[in-house]
């Protein structure tokens, strides 16, 4: 081959190689670019879930405090009537004057059905602890709520015996001890409703 034309095939191929060289490396080099951009698409998005998932974890643990929290009040406000219903009750003595022992009968009576109308709201409140979950805390909101149709049914048979004038001391025993049976279960909801709002708690995880 004339030495002329082997020169110049032999920097065609040069070049070729070269420009095939560089067009190599920059497939790569793009390629590792491309395989960066994908990992920190997929961290920025593993982050955003994160956030996302904290943020409903967060929210759902204020609103469901704000539902235990509201229902354990008014269940006091129910409870609190019923045993300032029995303090009346309890202060009746046999010798008292009629117009004293009526006085203290009817605030009784009176006392009674503010309690009653106290639970008619707590029942709507109960429903939001039913709406907001766990399962555990309708429950123990049931069980405590129950729990106070004892402690009613205990202070009228005592407001009922001292319409007849026939209370014994068994009746102020009775209304005390379902008193502080209730108030037991309201123990029971309120260690439960703790667990249902701590982050990462084993309520959170139910739904």
């Amino acid at each position: 081959m004339d030495s002329g034309l082997a020169g110049l095939l032999g920097g065609v191929i040069g070049a070729a190689v070269g420009a095939l060289g560089a067009t190599a490396s920059a497939w790569i080099t793009g390629r590792k670019a491309e395989k960066q951009a994908e990992l920190q698409s997929a961290a920025l998005m593993g982050q955003a879930r994160l956030q996302i998932e904290a943020d409903r974890a967060r929210s759902l643990r204020e609103s469901r405090k704000a539902a235990y929290v509201a229902f354990a009040e008014h269940w006091s406000l129910v409870h609190g009537t019923l045993s300032e219903a029995a303090v009346k009750l309890g202060g009746i003595e046999a010798s008292d004057p009629p117009e004293e022992r009526e006085e203290r009968r009817q605030a009784a009576r009176r006392l009674w059905n503010e309690a009653r109308a106290h639970q008619r709201a707590l029942n709507r409140l109960m429903s939001v602890v039913y709406v907001e979950g766990p399962d555990q805390m309708a429950h123990a909101a049931q069980a405590a709520s129950g729990a106070l149709v004892s402690q009613f049914g205990a202070v009228l048979d005592w407001l009922h015996a001292t319409d007849h004038a026939t209370e014994t001391p068994q009746h102020a025993s009775e209304a005390a001890g379902a008193g502080s049976e209730a108030y037991g279960e309201l123990l029971v909801f309120l260690y439960a409703s703790a667990d249902a709002v701590t982050p990462d708690g084993p309520g959170l995880r139910d739904r």
